[in-house]
Formats: C-alpha cells, sequence, structure tokens
C-alpha cells in the first residue's frame, strides 16, 4: 500500500475503501470498515453531527401517516419491510443490523461515550421542549430521566440564568399532564454571575473541573429534600460525561440526568469529538474539512479522489467508494429548480416527476411530502442504479440518508438507517472484493 500524499505525484496512495462523508453514516462506516480489516480513508466536512441530540433512533413509528408507536423497534422493522420493500432495511439482514449496534455502542463505550439500550425495547425519555420521545440507544447521562418518566418520579429540574433556549419551567409546564411532580429550580452557573448569556459547550468544558461542580452541588443542595432524581441540560463535560454526571450525583446525593438541549449540542460535540481522535487510532486516515472535489472512476473499477478545499490538495485511489454525503443539509443532494441532484458523480435521483410535486397542500399531512422519500435507488448491494436500473459502478455504494423511500425524520430511525445500512455497504463491498480473489 503507498502512502504519497502529495497531489503532485503520479503515484497517489491507495486504500482498499474511501467513505465519502463524517456524519453518523460516515463514521459508522469507517468504523465498521476498519474493524473489517480493510484500509480506509475519509472525507468530508464536519458539522451535521454536531445537531445530534445524542438519542439514536431506530424506528419508533410506523406507518408514519398513523403515527403508530412502538415500543420493540424489531417488530417495526418487520412490519416496515413488509410494507415498504424499496425502504433501506428491506435490504439489511437482522444480523448484520444487531452486529452494527452491536459495534457502535461498544466502540463508544471503549472511548468513555457508554449508551444505554434495552436491547428489544425503545425508550421514552423527555426533550428539552417538554415533549417526550422514543429512542432506541440514549447516553447512559441521560437513562435516569428515562426511569423517572417511567415510574413518574418526584423531579427537579434545573437551569441556568444566561441560557437561552433551555426553560425548566417550559419542560414542566408542558409535561404535567405525563408527569405530574416536576419542580423547577433556575440558578447562577458557577463563575457566571454578571453574564448574560451562556455556551453550551463552555459550561460543558467548565464543568469538567471538580471545583465548578461542587459550586453547582451546593446551589442545588437545598432545594433536592422532596425530590428523588435532578435533571439538568446537557451540559455535564465532554470527554468525561459519565463521571462528571456521577460526581454530581454523588454530591447531591442523588440520581442526576442530563437532557438534550437544541442543537448545535453537547452530546453531538462529544460524538464528533470521539469519532476524529478514535478513528485514526485504528488505521482510518481522515481528512476533515475537505470536500472531494472530482470523484472519477477509473478503468481497473477503483476511483481516484482529489480532496481538497477550493483545488485538490490530496489524490488518492480506492478499490471501492461508499457515498455517506447525507440528504439537503449534508450536502448529498441539492433542490433547483430542474429537480434534484446528487451532487458527487450526478447520480440517479429517484423522485417526484415534478417540482410541484415535492409537497402535498397541507404542510402537516399526515403521510409527509413526497420530497421526503426522494433519494438514490439501490440494488440489495447498496450500489446506486443508473437509469436503465443497473449498477452505476460496480464498486460504488451509497448509505445513510441519502437513500430512497425513507423518511427518517417521522419515522424516527435517522441513526438506525445510517449505521445499519453502512454496515451493509461495507459487507456488500468486502463479498465484492473476496470474489475478485
Amino acid at each position: 500500500m503507498k502512502r504519497i500524499a502529495n497531489a503532485g505525484t503520479s503515484d497517489p496512495d491507495t486504500y482498499d475503501l474511501a467513505v465519502i462523508g463524517t456524519g453518523m453514516t460516515g463514521m459508522a462506516a469507517a468504523l465498521i470498515a476498519a474493524d473489517r480489516g480493510l484500509s480506509v480513508v475519509q472525507a468530508g466536512l464536519t458539522g451535521e453531527i454536531l445537531f445530534s441530540s445524542g438519542f439514536f433512533d431506530f424506528l419508533a413509528i410506523h406507518p408514519v401517516q398513523e403515527k403508530r408507536y412502538w415500543t420493540n423497534p424489531w417488530d417495526a422493522v418487520r412490519s416496515l419491510v413488509q410494507n415498504n420493500p424499496g425502504h433501506p432495511y428491506a435490504r439489511i439482514s437482522d444480523q448484520i443490523m444487531r452486529r452494527a449496534w452491536d459495534m457502535m455502542l461498544s466502540f463508544l463505550e471503549h472511548e468513555g461515550l457508554p449508551y444505554y439500550r434495552v436491547p428489544e425495547e425503545n425508550t421514552r425519555m423527555i426533550t428539552s421542549q417538554g415533549t417526550i420521545k422514543s429512542t432506541y440507544c440514549l447516553p447512559q447521562t441521560m437513562q435516569p430521566g428515562a426511569n423517572g418518566l417511567k415510574h413518574k418520579l418526584p423531579c427537579l429540574i434545573t437551569d441556568f440564568h444566561g441560557m437561552r433556549e433551555f426553560s425548566a419551567v417550559q419542560i414542566a409546564e408542558n409535561l404535567r399532564s405525563q408527569w405530574k411532580d416536576i419542580r423547577t429550580l433556575r440558578v447562577n452557573f458557577p463563575g457566571t454571575d454578571g453574564l448574560t448569556e451562556l455556551y453550551p459547550e463552555q459550561m460543558a468544558r467548565a464543568l469538567e473541573l471538580p471545583g465548578n461542580r461542587e459550586k453547582l452541588a451546593l446551589l442545588i443542595k437545598p432545594h433536592v429534600k422532596e425530590v428523588k432524581l435532578v435533571g439538568l441540560p446537557a451540559v455535564l463535560g465532554i470527554e468525561k460525561s459519565l463521571q462528571s454526571t456521577n460526581d454530581l450525583s454523588e454530591r447531591l446525593g442523588l440520581p442526576v440526568f442530563e437532557i438534550p438541549t437544541i442543537p448545535p449540542s453537547v452530546p453531538g460535540i462529544r460524538l464528533k469529538e470521539i469519532f476524529e481522535r478514535a478513528l485514526p487510532k485504528i488505521g482510518v486516515r481522515q481528512f476533515l474539512q475537505k470536500r472531494v472535489l472530482r470523484l472519477t472512476p477509473e478503468q481497473d473499477g477503483g476511483f481516484r479522489l482529489d480532496i481538497g478545499s477550493v483545488s485538490p490538495d490530496h489524490i488518492i485511489k480506492a478499490d471501492a467508494v461508499i457515498l455517506a454525503t447525507g440528504r439537503f443539509f449534508g450536502g448529498g443532494l441539492h433542490a433547483g429548480r430542474n429537480g434534484i441532484r446528487e451532487t458527487v458523480m450526478g447520480l440517479e435521483v429517484v423522485q417526484p416527476a415534478a417540482r410541484e410535486e415535492w409537497h402535498r397542500n397541507d404542510f402537516f399531512d399526515p403521510a409527509g411530502h413526497p420530497i421526503n422519500h426522494a433519494g438514490i435507488e439501490t440494488d440489495d448491494l447498496f450500489r446506486p442504479l443508473d437509469s436503465s436500473g443497473h449498477p452505476a459502478y460496480p464498486n460504488l455504494f451509497a448509505a445513510g440518508s441519502i437513500l430512497a423511500h425513507q423518511d427518517w425524520i417521522r419515522s424516527k430511525s435517522g441513526v438506525g438507517i445510517a449505521v445499519c445500512s453502512a454496515a451493509a455497504a461495507v459487507e456488500s463491498c468486502i463479498h465484492l472484493k473476496e470474489g475478485k480473489r
């Protein structure tokens, strides 16, 4: 394997797999491929992952027009694939899905960010808006809140002067019909007297210091005599959030839990920093904040990637490529006057026949909008199809939210589609690679 990074060389680096994208799909694909023994290079603009709440959804709602909530996400998946055989989940075996979830959660726990999961159940948890959300996995720092909601334990929710978009009073009022015994408290964040605005990342880094946690505990402790747990915005540290949460819990003498805030969020920062720190340690070469300016198919079935910001800084060769570029927000799809296009290779996009058909007349139509199902059509190996229905390129794969026939937001399945389709695409890549030997 060559290791030459100069864009001017005629002998570029060569890898088994290039992953284009650095959101959850791209990170999952790079992780799983490296674990399976492939040499991996990854490029993309980081940012989308910062909008993660920390919740890992698998599948909570199906059919979306009926808003039917499922307790068991695996039962929901089985029902979904019967009703929608074009959905990405219909192309992924239970074995690959379970292995992908296990690998992702094991990796995060090893890196100091353990998650809570009941393997066959969705868990209900409160949000910063005072709503209740069903999700498959949530950070261990949030689990006491899910338990408190389930058993309706007396709870104190605390917020801070100067922290916008997080109101303990709003949360309590919106939850009152489902969780009656919630009290609220507002305090000054340690060391910020006189400040009119606080920023979650700065707060989280400040609470990594034991002295600041001690000061916070002294402010809250006089108010916990009649409650069983305390909820706080998700700002309890970056690198050691569970240790920070447990330390504050010990100081208060009762469980403490985090509530996800609006994005960009501290849970998203935690995920981003872990992936960027840990993936290079297992051999993934990352070009962060760099674009794939050109992806060129080569005669041997592989690809040449020109990577850079404005002009190429690096030339990479890869035997296979996984597109994990996301939808409109991530930049994988672009909506223009003449339709929706895929931005890297100009691949065929499944979409309504006319722009006028993208949205229904009723914005809140229970069935959602046709544009939500637009995306890349693939074969069973997750290879994008051309206009004739054949794989556009034998070693090009797609995964994540760019895939067609799914509405991940409304069905509460975003991370599930990301992680499971990434795993399936990697397995297909390995299968084809081994078939050539």
